[in-house]
């Protein structure tokens, strides 16, 4: 299916919004942005669900997960000096502090269990947390297989071996592993523009080129 501008600009007034409310707009807000009518604005969150360019709660219209922003608690949260934001995985928290190009404070678990940390954005760098590693059991290709599940397998960790100790005691398959400041690179260049220009969905070609730039190795992120 074949996104519309019209559906491209909702999908960017709904980031925006959620951005300066620090939750999720009503349909009326949206509506209201682009000069549209709330009927346009449910027709192409329907279309947006669709295509995997965000995540409507199940049987209804309401928004649940429009990236990088989750609108229920997630597994991270993110404040920011004017508001406070969940996101359902450290990829995500790090893409909200630099699609609101913020300094921002992360505080989050590792590997989702008992031990919480705290990582910090200032001036566009890392500034606590940069020791940490990231590890992302489920490959790319299966992320919207299930999102929140996908979500929820990406967690930090102190070491390599603390990855494989949490995958051998969750039965849940070794992945690729980030540094933080890798993650960082990623994440920005992903989210970076989500506020200040329009959304427009990528390509799977431009996705490919994007996630070369990183260097991101194949099968794991073969898409």
């Amino acid at each position: 299916m074949a996104l519309s501008i019209v559906d491209q600009d909702v999908r960017g007034s709904v980031t925006r919004l959620i951005a300066a409310l620090g939750y999720a707009p009503t349909h009326a807000q949206v509506a209201a942005s682009l000069g549209i009518t709330v009927a346009d604005v449910e027709a192409s969150l329907d279309r947006l669900h669709t295509t995997h360019s965000l995540l409507l709660h199940p049987h209804q219209r309401r928004v649940w997960v429009a990236h990088p922003f989750a609108l229920s608690a997630g597994s991270c949260w993110v404040q920011t000096s004017g508001h406070g934001y969940w996101a359902n995985c450290l990829y995500c928290a790090l893409g909200i502090a630099a699609a609101v190009g913020s300094d921002a404070v992360i505080t989050t678990r590792l590997g989702g269990e008992g031990d919480t940390v705290h990582l910090a954005v200032k001036d566009g760098q890392i500034v606590a947390g940069a020791d940490l590693l990231f590890h992302l059991s489920t490959p790319a290709a299966h992320w919207w297989d299930n999102v929140i599940a996908a979500c929820a397998s990406f967690q930090p960790f102190r070491s390599e071996a603390d990855v494989s100790d949490w995958c051998a005691r969750h039965a849940m398959p070794r992945g690729h592993v980030m540094t933080i400041p890798q993650l960082w690179a990623f994440a920005s260049d992903w989210y970076g523009a989500y506020i200040n220009q329009p959304w427009r969905k990528r390509s799977l070609e431009e996705i490919r080129t994007l996630f070369a730039r990183h260097a991101l190795p194949e099968p794991f992120w073969r898409v």
